[in-house]
């Protein structure tokens, strides 16, 4: 699976492709533990997804327009915008599991929520409670990860750590879509809290706080001690550029969901079980992609596929854009789900490669935040967008050049690829023993 077999590092007469080799075998341990991580977002990605094909009909039956479909997506990003650092930084203290289990738990009551909803308000009220359980698991998930791995074999962790959240990518949308097809909006939600339940139950049975966590938790404080704000100064440009990559890619995602998928109901007619397949389609092509782009990125380096999948992403929209029929809207899909398995594991272990691992969890929330506000942003002008044009034509063209925007700022900004030149140094310090 590509984590360590020790914490403790590898001694510097190992070459670098034999870290890699070593590193791709893990003890049962481990892989019990990121298998259940991995469940674990599928869970909450299904519990995600499984509203995405309602909502388009949901407004159009309660006779609002895209600008309260927009509001609706972003309450759910709105709340993580707030509480995704502090919630990051509280994985760094109290530890990443407490931190799972809790979002876990809040997770279940807010799908119970849904399935009790009447109005909209109700509807709100729970996807911003989704946007808090968010907000306090995938910083510690991701930064459970960056505990567990070196920079020679997080690409690869990553990656499977994306194709568990992508399974539920998958399932989510099409179940919710098949379900609301035939038996209504209620029955997913309650089926998602159950599923949580038993997560729950599983993660603290199966799974342990990090040798690395415990340790830097049971340390007594130390004058060394870094802040997020010093960790930001140590490579700004480097930083900034990987937010501003964040930030165009979920930007365009916002767009995308509100803008298009109420389009496509419009132009082509299409039915739930069809918006589900299209997130079906996406989400299988990205989890082949997933582990096999993460695995490249740990050989070859992560900043040239992050700016190839942005690039990719900015095609995709294009296509969107001038597709006439539903082949054209699954075939813009297939790509889109290329270029987000290339740039998503990716950028999460460029910044685990960056990152002082004191402060993991904080710079996650941070990252989280940036993501989020772009998700605020995204479907607001998306839906006003949409609202003011009457098609999606022109929001679709924004999120396109923006994208394209995030790939020329990561061609320009990123850094030198981190474990690339930790491998170098090994070989080197290897062939001077």
């Amino acid at each position: 699976m590509g984590l360590d077999d020790s914490l403790e590092g590898n001694s510097t007469s190992v070459s670098s492709a034999e870290v890699i080799s070593d590193a791709s075998p893990i003890e049962p341990s481990g892989i019990r533990q990121v298998v259940m991580l991995a469940l674990s977002l599928c869970i909450l990605q299904i519990g995600f997804g499984i509203v995405t094909p309602i909502f388009p009909f949901y407004i159009d039956a309660l006779g609002v327009g895209a600008l309260e479909l927009g509001v609706l997506a972003a309450s759910f990003a709105l709340t993580r915008i707030f509480l995704a650092g502090p919630m990051g930084g509280l994985s760094d203290k109290v530890g990443r599991k407490p931190v799972l289990l809790g979002a876990l738990i809040g997770f279940a009551i807010a799908n119970l929520i849904y399935a009790s909803a009447e109005t909209i308000f109700v509807m709100i009220g729970a996807r911003a409670l989704e946007g808090a359980v968010s907000a306090g698991f995938y910083p510690a998930a991701n930064a459970y990860v960056s505990d567990l791995t070196t920079p020679e074999n997080r690409g690869t962790a990553m990656g499977y750590l994306s194709t568990g959240n992508m399974v539920g990518f998958v399932i989510g949308p099409t179940l919710g879509g098949v379900l609301a097809q035939f038996l209504g909006i209620r029955l997913p939600f309650v089926i998602a809290a159950i599923g949580t339940f038993f997560t729950v139950i599983a993660i603290q049975i199966l799974i342990s706080e990090p040798p690395q966590s415990v340790k830097r938790m049971a340390a007594p404080p130390k004058s060394d001690e870094i802040s997020v704000v010093q960790v930001f100064q140590q490579q700004p440009k480097a930083y900034f550029t990987l937010a501003v990559s964040m930030f165009a890619n979920m930007f365009a995602f916002g767009i995308l969901e509100v803008a298009f998928m109420l389009d496509a109901v419009q132009r082509f007619g299409i039915e739930p079980i069809e918006i589900g397949v299209f997130f079906g389609i996406i989400g299988i092509i990205t989890i082949a992609g997933n582990i096999g782009f993460g695995k490249i990125s740990d050989k070859v380096g992560r900043k040239w596929l992050i700016v190839a999948g942005a690039t990719m992403g900015g095609i995709s929209l294009f296509l969107f854009m001038i597709a006439t029929d539903v082949v054209g809207f699954y075939i813009a899909g297939m790509i889109l789900g290329v270029a987000i398995s290339m740039r998503g594991p990716t950028i999460q272990a460029l910044i685990g490669d960056l990152c002082d691992d004191r402060v993991y969890g904080s710079v996650m929330g941070a990252f989280g935040a940036v993501s989020n506000s772009a998700y605020v942003v995204g479907p607001l002008l998306g839906g006003y967008l949409f609202d003011t044009s009457g098609d999606s034509i022109s929001a679709l063209g924004v999120a396109s050049m923006v994208s394209f925007f995030g790939a020329i700022a990561g061609g320009i900004g990123l850094p030198r690829d981190v474990q690339l030149e930790g491998m170098c140094e090994t070989d080197d310090e290897s062939g001077n023993d």
